[in-house]
Parts: structure tokens; sequence; C-alpha cells
């Protein structure tokens, strides 16, 4: 394909560098010089500096031969001016990243056919659904569903004495309908074999049938969900209004602290039951005042600095609170911060390239999942009928190593499946891969030409 990226921040380089791995021809375009030659350098593309949305770049850049015209760039605006633009130029599909309300309507994170664009992805309203995720599953640190939510993954931290520490994975009888498909350790993801063994501090990846996953904290001895009852929030910005509307309403106790007299009035009322506080999130005073040594999950989304999600996670983690997620903009801090003493890290950037990827795969693949910032991928892919994945027992496939399928989604329901079980044809399975055994996946679900 061919595929132009607009904006070289920390999302626009993860997609094009993510993109021309995959040996797409990818152009690079940016106003800032020093950032288009920092990623020419890192990446096998072509580069312009130069204003995205203008139609004299776009044609430099070959826009009518485009296949799919990506604009991520800080501004909103001119995000959608260069889809609209590349569009009318004649490229065959447009997404825009754009972070504002004001051109969107509902709360899905992603749109269709805004302003000329074909694709939409708002990341302060995804990263809101992410961290609900979070809230609901109180003891992962990461939460997706795959086959219209019939599917769950959770990743769970290994940083207790939990029984399956130290065991390995042949000798432990998970729950009916569940999967180990994955172990994340220090710096690496790990497709684990039977002879793979839990350490201390691993996360672990388990996927399962959606109703069969609460039994899997009977195994760890770990609570997942069901039993939050106290939330608060930092940042009543977009990220935290967002969250505080879709908690609010059920039986959780939710608070928003923020700064801000102006956008604590405009909380209060747009928000209903829910306790809104004007003051600084890191004011120790202020978190005793609302007792967070009560609260089961605090939420640091001020978007103003890193420095101050992270500060104020940790000041709630000391003074009891059970559960921390901040934000973070740069992905790379995600594993300092969790080395620190923060539960779970959502990253709006890397939310909304993962949402693009998702929308990049073309055929029978329909969603992709990034893992560990690339680490690793989930596919969501479809099983055609003339495929060689179908109708053959797994344990005769030669399935790559190096990937796994951790659920498949066919006629009878929802299987876990062992080695013994087939792929039904139009079946769709959730594959666990790393990225050197992507493409020999992908292969076993092709159509056979005839």
């Amino acid at each position: 394909m061919n595929i132009i990226v607009i904006g070289m921040g920390e999302v626009g380089k993860h997609i094009a560098g993510f993109l021309a791995s995959e040996d797409h021809n990818v152009t690079i375009i940016d106003t800032d010089q020093h950032a288009v030659a920092k990623a020419e350098e890192q990446m096998d593309v072509m580069a312009l500096v130069g204003q995205g949305g203008s139609t004299k770049c776009l044609k430099k850049a070959e826009a009518h031969k485009a296949d799919l015209v990506i604009a991520v760039t800080d501004d909103d605006e001119a995000n959608l001016l260069a889809a609209y633009n590349a569009k009318s130029l004649g490229a065959k599909k447009t997404i825009a990243r754009v972070s504002s309300r004001e051109y969107l309507e509902g709360e899905s994170g992603v749109y269709h056919n805004v302003v000329g664009a074909d694709l939409v992805i708002c990341p302060p309203i995804l990263s809101a659904i992410e961290i609900s995720k979070l809230v609901k599953a109180v003891g992962a640190v990461f939460v997706e569903t795959f086959a219209h939510n019939q599917v769950e993954l959770i990743q769970l931290p290994m940083n207790e004495q939990l029984k399956a520490v130290g065991m390995r994975l042949k000798d432990i009888s998970m729950p009916e309908n569940t999967l180990i498909a994955a172990i994340s350790r220090d710096d690496r993801l790990i497709i684990p074999s039977g002879d793979d063994e839990i350490l201390f501090n691993d996360e672990v990846l388990v996927i399962g049938k959606t109703d069969y996953i609460p039994k899997v904290e009977d195994f760890f001895g770990k609570k997942l969900r069901g039993s939050a009852h106290k939330v608060i929030i930092v940042g009543g910005g977009e990220i935290g209004f967002s969250v505080a509307r879709s908690l609010s309403g059920g039986d959780l106790e939710v608070t928003v602290i923020d700064k801000s007299p102006e956008r604590c009035r405009f909380l209060s009322e747009e928000l209903r039951n829910v306790l809104v506080i004007q003051g600084d999130g890191t004011d120790m005073a202020i978190l005793e005042e609302v007792k967070i040594g009560d609260c089961d999950v605090f939420i640091s989304a001020v978007s103003e600095g890193e420095e101050v999600n992270l500060l104020a996670g940790l000041l709630a983690k000391r003074l009891g609170a059970r559960k921390s997620v901040v934000l973070a903009d740069k992905p790379d801090y995600k594993e300092l911060y969790e080395q620190i003493g923060i539960d779970a890290v959502v990253s709006p950037r890397l939310v909304a390239a993962n949402q693009i990827m998702k929308y990049v795969r073309a055929g029978t693949v329909i969603s992709v999942t990034i893992l560990e910032e690339g680490k690793g991928e989930i596919l969501e892919i479809i099983a055609p009928p003339s495929a060689r994945i179908v109708k053959k027992p797994l344990m005769e496939l030669g399935f790559p190593k190096g990937a796994i399928i951790g659920a498949i989604a066919g006629p009878d329901g929802i299987v876990v499946p062992k080695g013994s079980d087939t792929v039904p044809p139009n079946s769709t399975a959730i594959v666990f891969t790393m990225p050197h055994s992507r493409k020999k996946v992908e292969r076993l679900f092709k159509v056979k030409k005839s």
C-alpha cells in the first residue's frame, strides 16, 4: 500500500515505523525539519518537510496515488483539512486524529465520514474507555475484548506471592475456557510453552470466554473485578470527564478533583451523582479529605503534565489507594511507572496508534491489538473456507513458533482450543503472535488460489 503519515509526534512515529516494517510504501510529512530527519534515519520511508494539509504539499507527496492518508498532528483542524484535501486529490482512504468533541457526537471514540475523513479517532474518548475497563477489573493492568465482547483478555501482575508463581504452565490447571496466552517479563513478551515457568513480577495475559474470566481470580487468588466501590479522578479535562460520565449512575462513588473553578462548574452541571472538588490533586490535605485510603481506583488524568500524574498516582498509593491508574503521553514511560509502583498506565497516543492500526489492516484480519509497544500483536482474523487453517487439527498444522490461537468464535460459540481442535470455516480466531511470526500466521488464513 502507498501510505502517507502526516505528523511525526509519538503517534505518527509509531504508525509510520510499524507500517514501514511491513513493507508498505510510507511517506512522512511534518513541519519540523529535525523530527522528519530523525524519523527518516530510523525508518525506511520517504520524507517531506511541509504543511501536511496544504494541497501543494500533498501533491508533492503524490496523495492522488495514496491508498491511505493518516493525519495525526496535534492540531485537529490541520488533520481534518489534510484528510479533506487528500481525499479531494484522489486518496482512497483518509484518517484524522481529533482530540476535541466539537466535531463529534457520541462516546465511541471512533467515527466514520466526518468532514471528509473516512475515519476520525478521538484519543481522549478512547483513553477514557480503556480506563473504565480497568476500573471494572480492579486487579488487572490491561483489559481487551474480542468477538463482540464474547472473548476477554486480561493482563494480571504477579507482584504478590500467588500460588501460580514458580509453577510451570503444564502443571497449572486453568479454569475451563481460559488460557494463559502470553507472559510479559522485564522488557520481553513471551508466547509460552508448557515448560515455561511463571516468575515473580511477571505479567500474565489470560484469554477466555468473558463469562469465565472471573473464575481466573479464584485460581490466582487475585481479585479482578466487581469490587470497586470508590473511584477518585484527578483532572476534569476531556479524559477525566469521559471517565466520570461513564462510571456515574451506578453503585460507584465517583469524585473528580480539578484546579479550575470554571471547569468544576462545568463538571458539576454535566455530571450527576459525581462529587466535584476544586483543588490540587497532589495536595495531601485534599487527598486525605476525600479519604483516599478508602479508594479502590485512583485515576490521575491531568493533561498538563506527566509529572503531575505520576506524583498524584504515587501519593495515592502511599496513602492507601488500592489501584492507581495514570496517563502518560510517552509510551516509553509505561514500564518505568509500573516499576516504581503505578498499577496501570494508559497512553492516549498509543491508544490512538493501536486504533488506527486496526483500521489499516485489510483482508481477513479484522482487528489488531498491539501489545507491549509492538513486542507482540493480537490478530482477530477470519478463517475462509479454503484456507489451510480450516478443518485440520491444530497440532497437525505446524503452527508458527511464537504464535498461539487463544480463542475461536465459531458456529458452536466460543472455544478455547486444544491441539486436537479444528478451526471451522468462516469462524474468527484470536491469535497471539510475535511480529516475526505474523506473516506465517496470516498465510495459514489466506484464501487458497484455485
